[in-house]
C-alpha cells in the first residue's frame, strides 16, 4: 500500500522537460490531505528514440519523486486533481483514457486547464 507523504519545500530539485504526452509515468500518488503528487511507477524503458512513453525513463525520473512545479507554477501544496489536470499526462492505454474521460464527466469536469505544451 502507498505510504502517505507530506510535500515540503527544500529538498533537492531536478528539472525535467517533457515534449509530448504521455510522459511514461504510469501512476502518481496524492499526498496527505490530497495535496501534492508523487511519482509511483515509471515505464522502465524507451522502445525507440523519441518514444513519448520513454521520456520519464530517459530523463531519469524515479518513483518517490514529488512534482514541485508544472510550467513554472508551484504545485507542491496544490490539490492532487489540479496537478493531474495541469500535467494532462494521458493514459498510454486507450481503454484507460476512455475510463478517465467518463470519470471526469461524472465528477463535473477538470479541476484545471492542462498546461500548454511547449513547441520546439
Amino acid at each position: 500500500a502507498d505510504v502517505p507523504f507530506r510535500a515540503v519545500p527544500g529538498g533537492p530539485e531536478v528539472e525535467v522537460e517533457f515534449t509530448a504526452r504521455p510522459f511514461g509515468i504510469l501512476r502518481y500518488q496524492p499526498g496527505e490531505g490530497f495535496r501534492g503528487a508523487m511519482v509511483m511507477e515509471v515505464v522502465e524503458r524507451s522502445r525507440f528514440p523519441g518514444d513519448p512513453q520513454g521520456q520519464a525513463f530517459v530523463e531519469g525520473v524515479r518513483p518517490g519523486w514529488v512534482v514541485k512545479a508544472v510550467n513554472g507554477r508551484d504545485v507542491l501544496q496544490e490539490d492532487f486533481a489540479t496537478i493531474m489536470d495541469l500535467l494532462d499526462d494521458e493514459a498510454a492505454d486507450p481503454r484507460d483514457a476512455r475510463r478517465t474521460e467518463k470519470a471526469l464527466e461524472r465528477e463535473g469536469g477538470r479541476a484545471a486547464i492542462p498546461a500548454a505544451r511547449k513547441r520546439r
